[in-house]
Order: structure tokens, then sequence, then C-alpha cells
């Protein structure tokens, strides 16, 4: 059945269901805990005890920093040991909370180590149980679905510490902040229980958390353009988002945060956070959804230029005493969340698009956004706003001057023998897969071995055991009836030269 765009759109809404459902409620548990703690009463008396001139956000960052990179290192491991892991980082996050809670109010440990120690498990925990959510949804569900949830997340968000710091005490926030880890590890095992209930028919060969995912994207001519352009693109939002939150009124954490301009906040008026709604929607529909087709090198600068307007307009009304307040602070979150919605969306298209690992590409992006965000936060928290857009207007054209020289370069020397024999081997394994009916999962196994590419490497590559790549490269033979490695390559060049043959008699 064929759909216009948008009713592809809301069928993709639809087959979501239950797990976009429980994974935007989880996601938006999860920036709650954050940002409670980094701004409830109940938590600034931490921060004012800590007696260190440095932001304690700083630490809390130091924490993702350190679980992104472990991500990245170990791919394979961490998707080994995940079924064991997330019940100890779930505890561990709590009791971090806890420790960071309690840190000025308690006299058995040294009070700046336990806060320290706290903060770091804090950052553990929360970037382990975001970066899950994200993946399950970026592997099971399509593009707009997965913007979408992150997109509700961070129109909750607010709206939920508003009436958290308006109806609960302070004792009881600390409370309920220090059991959010475990609530959102509930909703994430909900949502992986609901998509596993929708693809648990899907027969994909690679599954996300004990789900079957979606196939990546179909390998085609210019795919490994796409991907140079989307890990060029993954660095320019990683630093994005570290710049503009350092502008935000979370970007630091603390009494003198909360409030940075001593006036009503956004969610202190309805017709502001209608607004604040109504513009998160219609950038997620306008700069994500409808420029889903777009080339990459051109995808994204929409986003860009909306991130960089808002920007500036804050900035203008930042400077005039007459303007309202709650207006600029409507402009500020505004921003943020832009930036983390491009941040994922560019995270999402890689992980669609190349077979890096998962855990690899989530871990180098988010790596890159905690290093830059710590940097901003020791170093550069006191820049003047001036000089932060002049950072975000650099990134944003380093970022398209070197998708488009690299564009440019391809399409000047079209003849680089080393990309020709590549995708001409790509193509000729297609055909071989098409032909004797291999499965997603053997199709990518078929190229690595066509490639040269040993068994070990292959398991690291594709974060697969050695039983489960011994078991595909013995399906691939036995379907293409051959006994080793030369056979298979013996048979993907007849099917070229087979090819070549009939042209030339044509």
């Amino acid at each position: 059945m064929q759909y216009t765009e948008g009713e592809g759109m809301l069928a993709s809404f639809k087959d979501a269901g239950l797990c976009a459902l429980f994974a935007a409620i989880g996601l938006t548990v999860n920036l709650t805990w954050c940002t409670l703690a980094g701004h409830t009463p109940g938590f600034t008396d931490a921060l004012s005890g800590f007696g260190v001139p440095v932001n304690q956000r700083a630490f809390f960052l130091m924490g993702i920093l350190a679980m992104s990179v472990v991500l990245a290192a170990l791919p394979r491991k961490m998707r080994e040991m995940e079924s064991s892991l997330w019940p100890v980082v779930t505890l561990l996050a709590s009791v971090g909370t806890a420790c960071f809670a309690i840190a000025s109010s308690q006299s058995a440990f040294p009070p700046v180590a336990l806060a320290v120690g706290g903060l770091l498990l804090f950052g553990v925990g929360y970037f382990w149980l975001t970066a899950r959510f994200v993946l399950l949804l970026a592997r099971t569900q399509s593009f707009m679905p997965t913007m979408m949830c992150l997109a509700i997340s961070l129109i909750a968000e607010p709206a939920l510490v508003s009436l958290a710091e308006r109806l609960l005490s302070t004792d009881v926030q600390v409370s309920a902040v220090v059991l959010m880890p475990i609530l959102s590890t509930v909703f994430f095992q909900c949502a992986r229980s609901a998509a596993f209930k929708q693809r648990s028919s899907e027969k994909t060969g690679r599954t996300v958390f004990g789900v079957p995912s979606r196939p990546r994207a179909e390998q085609k001519k210019g795919m490994r353009d796409d991907i140079r352009d989307a890990i060029i693109l993954i660095a320019a939002a990683s630093l994005l988002l570290a710049t503009v939150r350092s502008l935000s009124f979370v970007g630091l954490w603390g009494e003198g945060h909360i409030d940075e301009f001593d006036h009503p906040s956004m969610t202190s008026s309805p017709l502001l956070f209608l607004a604040y709604c109504l513009g998160l929607a219609a950038f997620s529909y306008l700069a994500l959804g409808r420029t889903e087709n777009w080339p990459l090198r051109l995808r994204f600068q929409p986003s860009f230029i909306t991130i960089i307007i808002t920007l500036s307009v804050s900035m203008i009304l930042a400077g005039d005493q007459n303007a309202n307040p709650a207006v600029l602070d409507t402009l500020m979150r505004l921003n943020d969340s832009f930036s983390h919605l491009m941040f994922w969306a560019v995270v999402a298209i890689l992980l669609d698009l190349s077979t890096i690992p998962s855990y690899r590409v989530i871990g180098t992006a988010t790596a890159l956004y905690a290093a830059g965000s710590i940097v901003w936060v020791l170093f550069l928290g006191k820049a003047d706003a001036v000089e932060n857009l002049i950072v975000i207007a650099a990134i944003y054209v380093l970022s398209i001057a070197s998708m488009y020289y690299s564009w440019n370069k391809r399409e000047s020397a079209p003849s680089d023998a080393a990309a020709v024999v590549t995708d001409a081997l790509e193509r000729r394994c297609a055909e071989v897969s098409k032909k004797y009916k291999l499965s997603p999962r053997e199709s990518e196994i078929l190229v690595l071995l066509a490639q040269g590419r040993t068994r070990t490497y292959i398991q690291e590559e594709l974060v697969l055991a050695e039983n489960t790549v011994k078991s595909h490269v013995a399906h691939i033979y036995t379907k293409l009836g051959i006994r080793d490695r030369q056979d298979m390559i013996d048979i993907v060049l007849d099917i070229a030269d087979a090819k070549d043959d009939k042209h030339a008699k044509d």
C-alpha cells in the first residue's frame, strides 16, 4: 500500500504504539531526575556545601564521559554484559543520587568525596539509561516516532519539574529523585516488552536488547559518503549542544542557576508554555521530519539556522532592560531543546546508515558532547553570549564546509581506484545475496568475507559472538553450495563476469 507523506508518518506513529509511549515516559523521568537534582532546593543544600571552585555539573558530566568512553571502546563486551549490568547500574545511579543529596548533612564520610562520588555514579547511570532508550527507539522504530518521543519528553519535563517544586516538600522531592532511576528502568522494560510484541514476527537476524531490530538502510552507491557526512554532523551537533547548554538555565547547577534572571519562568505562563510546545513540535516536523529525504549535506542546515536565529533573538532580549523575562526563558529552553533533538537525530541516522556497533556510535557522540561541556563548565562558562554565538556560527560553517569539500572532491575525482573496487565488490555481493536469498545479516557478513576480513574482525565489527558468526558463515556456505571462502569469491566474480559477458554480447 502506498502512503502519502502525512499518512506514512501517521502509520509509523501507530506502529510505534506502546513502545513509543513507554519510552517517552521513561525519557521524561530521566530528564526530570537530572533537572531536579541540579536545581531543586533539596539538592542545592548539598551543592552549597561543596566548597570547591568548580560547578558541580562538571562531575556529573565526567560520569557521562567515563561511561560513554567505555561504550565506545568496548561495544561488544558491553552488549554481552547488558542483561547483567542494567540492574547494577540502576541501583548505583540511585545510590549515587542519594549520596549527592545527603553529602552535606552527614558526618560519616567527607562531604566533598561523597558528593563527587555520587555525582560520578549519577552521570554514569543517567547516560546509561538515556542511551538504552534512544538505542531501542532508533533500532526498532522509524525516524519520526523516535524524534517525537524525544520531543514529548522535552515538553513534559519542564511541566513535571514545575509541579514537583510546587506540590512536593523538599524531603519528598529528594526521595522521589532518588527513586527515579528505578522508575526509568521499569518504563524501559515496558518499552522493550512492547517493542518485542510489535516486532516478534520480524526475521532480521539482528536484535537490540533481545528485540528484532529494523533492517539498516539499504547499502547503495554513495553510502560511504553519507556515513562520512554523518560523522562530521555528529561532531558538529555534539559541540553545538555543549555550547548551547552553556547558555541554558540548566547549563550550570546550584542555587543562582535555577532562575538566573530572577523572574517567572516559562511554566508560570500557560500561553508561553503552549508556544514552547508548538515551537518544539514545529521544529521536529519541519526541520527534522520534512527534510528526511534531503542529502545529508543539506538536511540539517535548517536546524542549524533555526538554532542560530533563536539564540540571536535570545541575546537581543537579554540586553533589553524592558524585555519580558519569561519570554527570554522560553526562547532559551527552545534553543536548548532544538539542540538536543538535532544531536539525537544525527545519532539515529548514523545508527541506521553504518555497520559501526551501535554502542560505539552513541558512546563516541556522547563522549564528544560531554568533553565539550566539561570544557565550557570549567573554562568558558563565563564567556559572553556573543562569544558563544560566534562559536556556534563557526561550528556551523566548518561542518557545512567540510561536507561540501568532501562532496566536491568526490565529484571531481570519481575514479579513485580503492573506492571503485569497494563499490563494485559491494554491488556484486548484493547480487549474490539476492540470487541466493541471504538474510540481511548474512549479506553483511558476505561483504566482509569478500573483503578478506577474518572472523575475529567480523565479530568485533558486528558485535556478535564467535559461535553466531560461525553459524552465519555456515548458512552462507550452505545456501551458496560451497565449502570455503575461495569458492565464495569465485561465485562473486563469476556473477560479475557473466553479467559483463551478457552486456558484451548485447
